[in-house]
């Protein structure tokens, strides 16, 4: 007689919500135009200003502009999460470029991420997030192969502290019934 076989738990499922400026608050703010508008360019162009608010100067940091790349292969849904990381020194914007799209997955400002409390967001194409110092939020997922123009904190000393997760969770696209 064999013994009997465990099965590990199904993994929670996190849906995808919308992305507003009052969902987004608790983590940090929407990058999108704002009231600080004027022409350029012999008026063919509108000019928005101070649209995101960098934090990265603590302890020295310097802003840095980053492009980050994924490959389809290792984007694909559903989407499992691992870990959570944040930055304690400085904020982390990041912009799809082009038709690219990637997910901002959150879990709060704690001592440690609530895993209990994860929420996912899709940045679609023209948005873009910038995430408050301290935030917990999964490793940068796209949904399928993208560039994602980053903006962080850069110094001489890391600033990323990671906790990998104790329960099971993936990412659905879909809201179930849809």
């Amino acid at each position: 007689m064999s013994a009997p076989e465990i099965l590990a738990p199904e993994p929670r499922v996190i849906c995808v919500q919308p992305l507003t400026p009052q969902a987004f608050a608790p983590y940090g703010e929407l990058i999108a135009p704002g009231v600080a508008e004027r022409a350029i360019n012999f008026g063919t162009t509108r000019r928005f200003d101070d649209v995101a608010h960098l934090d990265v100067q603590a302890q020295g940091g310097l802003a840095c502009v980053a492009l980050f790349r994924t490959d389809a292969s290792t984007h694909l849904a559903p989407y499992p999460l691992r870990a959570f990381e944040r930055h304690r020194l400085g904020s982390q914007s990041f912009i799809p470029l082009g038709a690219s799209r990637c997910l901002a997955v959150l879990a709060g400002a704690g001592e440690r991420p609530d895993e209990s409390a994860i929420v996912a967001f899709i940045i679609e194409p023209g948005q873009g997030v910038t995430l408050r110092r301290g935030v917990w939020h999964h490793p940068l997922i796209t949904i399928g192969a993208a560039d994602v123009l980053v903006i962080e904190r850069q110094s001489a000393e890391e600033d990323c502290e990671v906790v990998m997760m104790s329960t099971r969770a993936q990412i659905s696209l879909h809201r179930p019934g849809t």
